[in-house]
C-alpha cells in the first residue's frame, strides 16, 4: 500500500534547491546616443524624414495626455459633383456644374441658404459671396434612459465663402472659424481642434447639398418611362432594339441585363461594342428569392452562342442580336426577346 506524504515532497523540493517561482531576470540596457553624422566640406547632408519625430511639446517634456493628438478631420465630398483637391490645407470643397445643378452659382447660394434656414442658424452677408454665422452651438448627451438631457459644450462662429473659377462651371466652398468658446474655460482651442470644427461645419453643408441633389435625381428618374427600349428597323431593314441612352450607358446597363435573362458573357469587344454570349436557362438567385423577385420568362432562344452588337444612331443606341453564324434574328424572335428584356429592365430598374 502506498501512502501520499505532502510534507516529504515539500522537504524534497526545499533540499534540492529548486524554486517554484524563479526570480525575474533583470537585463541591463546600455543606452548610447549615436553622434550626428559629420558631413565633409562640399557635400550636402541627406534629408531627414520627419514622420516619426516626436511633437516638440512632447520632446520638451509635456505629457501627451495634456495635448490634442487627434487626427485632423477629413472633408467628405459625398455629393456626386463635389471633389477635394490633393494637398488641400484649408477646409474647402469644389463643386462642378452638372445636369441637376443648372447654373452653379445660384444653385449653391440657394442650397447653402437653405441649410442655414433648416438649422435655424443666424447669418449676415458682409460681402456678395460670403456669409458670416451667429453662434452655432454644439451639445453632448448627458444622463441615461428617462433622465437623458443635452449639455452645451461649445459655440462657434464661421465664415462661409464661395470662390468661383473664371469660367463659372467650378466653384469652391470654403469655411473659416471666426470665433470659438468652450463652456469649460480650462479647455483651449488647438490648431487641430480649429480645423476639426471648420471641416465638421463644411461637411454638414456638403451633406445638405448632397441630400437636395439626391432628391432631384430621384425626381428626374421618376419622370422617365419604365422602359426606354423599343423595337425598330435599321437602314438595312434589319430588326433591332433601340434605346435613347448614349452608347456607353447602354453598354454598361446591357451587361446587367444579360445576367438577369440568362445570357452568359463569354467574350466582349468594347472597341466595337460587341458582346459574345452563351444562352443558358436563367435561374433565380439567392437574393432574388429573399427579396421576392418574380421569375422572368425564358428567352425564346435555343441553347447556344449569340452576339449583341451596339451602334450609335441619331436617336440613341441600336442593339442588334445575331446567332453564332452572324445571322440577324428575325422580327418574330426579336419581338419575343424584347418582351423578356423589357420585363427584366422593369424588375431590375435598369436605365435601358
Amino acid at each position: 500500500m502506498h501512502y501520499w506524504i505532502p510534507g516529504a515532497v515539500a522537504a524534497t523540493l526545499l533540499l534540492s534547491g529548486c524554486s517554484l517561482w524563479p526570480a525575474t531576470e533583470k537585463t541591463a540596457v546600455n543606452e548610447q546616443r549615436i553622434a550626428e553624422l559629420k558631413i565633409p566640406a562640399g557635400l550636402k547632408a541627406p534629408k531627414k524624414p520627419g514622420q516619426y519625430d516626436l511633437p516638440p511639446k512632447v520632446a520638451a517634456g509635456v505629457a501627451p495626455e495634456q495635448m490634442d493628438l487627434r487626427a485632423p478631420m477629413q472633408v467628405l465630398a459625398v455629393a456626386t459633383n463635389a471633389r477635394v483637391e490633393e494637398e488641400e490645407k484649408e477646409a474647402r470643397v469644389w463643386f462642378e456644374r452638372s445636369e441637376f445643378t443648372g447654373d452653379l452659382m445660384p444653385y449653391l447660394q440657394t442650397n447653402i441658404s437653405g441649410y442655414f434656414t433648416k438649422n435655424t442658424i443666424e447669418v449676415s452677408q458682409p460681402k456678395q459671396l460670403e456669409w458670416q454665422t451667429g453662434w452655432v452651438s454644439e451639445y453632448q448627451e448627458t444622463g441615461w434612459w428617462l433622465w437623458k438631457g443635452q449639455e452645451l459644450t461649445q459655440q462657434s462662429k464661421f465664415s462661409v465663402r464661395l470662390e468661383p473659377r473664371s469660367h463659372g462651371r467650378t466653384i469652391a466652398v470654403q469655411v473659416k472659424l471666426l470665433e470659438h468658446k468652450y463652456t469649460d474655460e480650462t479647455q483651449k482651442l488647438t490648431p487641430i481642434s480649429q480645423r476639426r470644427e471648420e471641416v465638421h461645419f463644411l461637411n454638414r453643408i456638403i451633406d445638405h447639398i448632397a441630400t437636395v441633389e439626391l432628391a432631384a435625381i430621384r425626381e428626374a428618374k421618376a419622370k422617365l418611362p419604365d422602359v426606354l427600349l423599343t423595337r425598330a428597323v435599321n437602314d438595312k431593314q434589319e430588326p433591332v432594339m433601340l434605346t435613347t441612352q448614349p452608347i456607353d450607358v447602354a453598354w454598361s446597363q446591357l451587361e446587367l441585363l444579360l445576367e438577369k435573362v440568362g445570357l452568359e458573357v463569354t467574350d466582349l469587344n468594347q472597341s466595337d461594342y460587341v458582346y459574345y454570349v452563351k444562352y443558358v436557362k436563367a435561374e433565380q438567385g439567392f437574393w432574388d428569392s429573399i427579396w421576392g423577385d418574380e421569375d422572368l420568362p425564358e428567352l425564346p432562344l435555343t441553347a447556344g452562342e449569340y452576339q449583341l452588337s451596339l451602334s450609335k444612331t441619331d436617336k440613341g443606341t441600336a442593339i442588334k442580336i445575331k446567332d453564332k453564324d452572324g445571322k440577324v434574328l428575325d422580327q418574330t424572335t426579336l419581338d419575343a426577346v424584347y418582351e423578356v428584356f423589357a420585363a427584366a429592365i422593369r424588375q431590375g430598374k435598369l436605365e435601358l
